[in-house]
């Protein structure tokens, strides 16, 4: 069900020309531009459990259920005190839906429009984008349609970048990783490039990935789980001044170790909800036994659509935004309008 012309392609291009000429790439959370030289993480504070954190807390929202296949699950939590309000759609798998990666035609489009397209049963926005479109990852029905950056530019020269991405192969089976584009041959890395401030790490050789093919596919970043642990590479990815006690409205997506699907949104920068910094954000994922799981664009980018709607509260001033490419869930004999 590709969306896609040959101008996505051209659009993604010209994003990541974009996004290498700028001082920095795409802010992961706002989804917008970041000036300044990279610096490490600032420390979080107490890292005791948070409500949050309890999975008993969350809310299973009974109204979709006629609306969505049983595998899937719709859960929330609210709180007063701090202010926060966030949703976890969990997908377990099932021959009832399957999931879907896809850009624009061209530019930009909103997560609604591009999910009614879909006819998709749930979407998230997906990866970060310049003016132009896509400057993330894309993989849509087995096509490389968008390659990420392949360096930055940082106070001390350009930064090769392994930048987190989630895929899921033929039969839907789910990985995160983290990518580099050989030509037009995608490869996965096990751990991320070992960027330091000042250090740009050595550009990656084939021999230190392996070729990763995959059905679908959405690249953000960055990591905010491995084997089960929180390991944010925010520095090593090249996002720098966007974790620690830094909170933004957040979308992220990961996946259990018995194959179910993760997507996370966070509302912020209302009364309603403060945001969420990377970690608080790791911490909910694995709360939920999130086995791997990576950050996607956040900010005013942030959209939760569901059954026909936007569910969650977008803090862009003009509403839902236009954004480079969604991470949906699918019908599986769903038939979009150009097929």
């Amino acid at each position: 069900m590709t969306l896609h012309l040959r101008a996505s392609s051209l659009a993604c291009v010209l994003g990541c020309l974009v996004g290498v000429g700028l001082a920095w790439q795409v802010d992961p959370a706002a989804g917008e531009r970041h000036a300044g030289p990279p610096r490490q993480d600032e420390a979080v504070g107490d890292r005791s459990q948070e409500p949050w954190e309890d999975p008993e807390r969350w809310s299973v929202l009974e109204g979709f259920r006629a609306e969505l296949p049983p595998s899937i699950t719709v859960r929330s939590y609210e709180s007063t005190e701090p202010p926060l309000r966030a949703w976890l759609v969990t997908a377990r798998p099932d021959a009832a839906w399957q999931a879907e990666a896809t850009l624009p035609a061209q530019g930009l489009r909103t997560t609604s429009s591009q999910a009614e397209d879909l006819g998709a049963l749930v979407a998230v926005n997906a990866g970060f984008f310049a003016r132009t479109g896509s400057v993330s990852t894309v993989v849509d029905e087995g096509e490389l349609t968008c390659c990420g950056p392949a360096a930055v530019t940082r106070k001390g020269g350009a930064y090769p970048v392994t930048r987190a991405a989630i895929g899921f192969d033929a039969e839907g089976a789910i990985d995160c990783a983290w990518t580099w584009c050989f030509g037009d041959t995608l490869h996965a890395f096990d751990a991320p490039l070992a960027n330091v401030p000042g250090t740009p790490a050595e550009t990656p050789t084939r021999q230190q990935g392996r070729p990763w093919q995959v059905e679908e596919l959405v690249g953000g970043g960055p990591m905010l789980v491995s084997e089960g642990a929180l390991a944010c590479t925010e520095v090593a990815e090249c996002f720098q001044s966007l974790g620690g006690s830094s909170r933004h409205p957040r979308t992220a997506a990961g996946w259990t170790r018995d194959g179910a699907l993760l997507l996370l949104v966070v509302d912020g920068r209302s009364a309603l909800s403060r945001s969420a910094t990377l970690e608080e954000t790791g911490r909910m994922l694995r709360a939920h036994g999130a086995h791997e799981a990576l950050n996607l664009d956040g900010g005013g980018s942030t959209t939760l659509w569901i059954a026909g709607e936007v569910r969650n509260a977008p803090s862009d001033r003009s509403g839902e935004r236009a954004v480079g490419s969604v991470l949906a869930l699918v019908p599986r004999d769903a038939q979009t309008d150009d097929e």
